[in-house]
């Protein structure tokens, strides 16, 4: 079943480290991990005998779910040794034991870990002279143990320097991208003990989307409109909006797309002849690069990757002046599609409201934007799951559900939404024929939920 042969004395001497032996002689003196401490898991005394156990070692050949990565099912505790080029990782219950053998890498002895292809989050604080480890591995948490304590602000500091991230007293916490990861970094000024965040670079394999949500939004922005989506950090707000921007783009390859962002994040993914990049180097801001392609380029379509981005590192007068560039542009009439961080649709609003009127003028975000796009991130029973909360079109008055708990409106109400004909069609057909031909392509089956969604008034918009 695995791609590559499995070293079966290294398997015994693990289950011999942990005390359960393999069915064969004596613990390991040394083992490959001596200095290993698991809570609740204690290694036999020298020169006891194992009593053997029932368990076989199943060794053979098959494509690791863990890319990369040598797997080894241990029957029936359910564990895995994942042997990696700089070391192993063992996942057994809720603990990841990791065993690095390379000590220069550039995530130290977090190295094998983090080579796993199914991490998607790694996050390290420092407290009471302590690390605590989380990832976050094929949508399940582990803690995350080592043998020996890790030097977390070490770790800190090699990651800012390698990377190019400027963190200091005066800017305390900061972000930049690291080896194909998004790092946030935080001094203990602000948490009383080094933090650092990974979160791999989007994949679009971490939602399922709804091919008649895609196709819906897809209109929407062909009509256009433009569009907020908004959740918790790693809700997949990102991924949505890589994947909308991907269907838009495929579908009407001649729209003029800019992509403004602090990182290369959003732009890395979509590849389209008529896409402008832009991305804060050389000192350009967002708000710089949003004023530019509105200028020169004058897109169609204008997509932020994410508004006062990254969340903290924005002074209050940077955050006021990206979003002011960010509302200037989408009351011009350029439909304008970003993520932004928010614990529900009251608080984006207020939250956006407050920058805009800290600038001076009185207006509000539901002047310019009229979809307002939900994710959520969900954990239970370990598993993290991914997806649309739900999507409220605001039609002056109040906002209209168009898709809630995986409901969706009715057609009918949909369609009352969209102007005669939309700015993007395939060839000047009405709104109507262009949203089905939008379904056709992207293979929206018949097989869907639908029911009359009473609209919300806006001060009674869920939290």
């Amino acid at each position: 079943m695995f791609k590559a042969k499995i070293d079966e004395k290294v398997v015994r001497q693990l289950l011999e480290e942990r005390g359960e032996g393999a069915g064969k002689g004596e613990a390991g003196r040394g083992g490959l991990l001596p200095r290993l401490r698991l809570p609740g898991l204690r290694a036999p005394k020298p020169g006891v005998r194992l009593p053997r156990i029932r368990a076989r070692v199943v060794r053979a050949r098959a494509r690791s779910a863990l890319e990369g990565a040598e797997t080894l099912e241990v029957v029936p505790a359910a564990e895995r040794v994942l042997r990696l080029s700089s070391g192993y990782v063992m996942l057994m219950g809720d603990v990841a034991a990791v065993y690095p053998r390379v000590e220069d890498a550039p995530f130290g002895p977090l190295q094998p870990l983090v080579e796993l292809d199914d991490l998607q989050e790694l996050f390290i604080a420092e407290g009471d002279g302590q690390a605590q480890i989380v990832a976050t591995i094929g949508g399940r948490r582990y803690r995350v143990v080592l043998p020996r304590e890790l030097m977390v602000d070490m770790l800190a500091e090699r990651i800012a320097i390698a990377s190019g991230i400027s963190i200091s007293e005066r800017n305390p916490q900061a972000s930049g991208e690291y080896h194909g990861w998004r790092v946030n970094l935080t001094m203990p000024l602000l948490s009383g003990g080094w933090q650092i965040t990974l979160t791999r670079l989007t994949r679009l394999s971490s939602i399922s989307f709804d091919p008649l949500l895609t196709a819906r939004l897809v209109t929407l922005l062909a009509s256009p409109v433009s569009m907020l989506i908004y959740g918790p950090p790693g809700s997949g707000k990102t991924t949505l909006l890589i994947h909308l921007l991907t269907m838009f783009t495929s579908l009407f390859p001649s729209a003029n797309v800019s992509i403004v962002e602090k990182d290369p994040e959003v732009a890395v993914h979509v590849k389209a002849p008529n896409v402008r990049k832009y991305f804060s180097f050389g000192g350009r801001t967002v708000t710089d690069n949003i004023r530019a392609t509105r200028r020169y380029d004058r897109p169609d379509l204008l997509v932020v990757g994410e508004l006062g981005a990254p969340e903290g590192v924005l002074t209050v007068s940077e955050l006021i002046s990206e979003v002011l560039s960010w509302f200037e542009a989408a009351g011009s009439g350029i439909p304008v599609v970003t993520t932004v961080h928010a614990r529900g649709l009251r608080d984006l609003r207020r939250r956006i409201d407050a920058a805009i009127q800290g600038a001076g003028i009185s207006g509000s975000v539901l002047d310019v934007v009229s979809c307002f796009v939900s994710t959520a991130k969900i954990l239970a029973s370990g598993e993290v799951r991914r997806e649309v909360a739900g999507v409220y079109f605001f039609d002056g008055e109040s906002f209209v559900p168009l898709y809630r708990a995986g409901v969706h409106a009715l057609e009918e109400d949909f369609l009352r939404l969209l102007p005669p004909r939309l700015q993007f069609s395939f060839s000047g057909e009405g709104a109507r024929e262009t949203y089905e031909l939008i379904k056709e392509r992207l293979g929206v089956s018949v097989h869907y939920t639908f029911a009359k969604l009473e609209p919300v008034a806006p001060d009674e918009v869920p939290e």
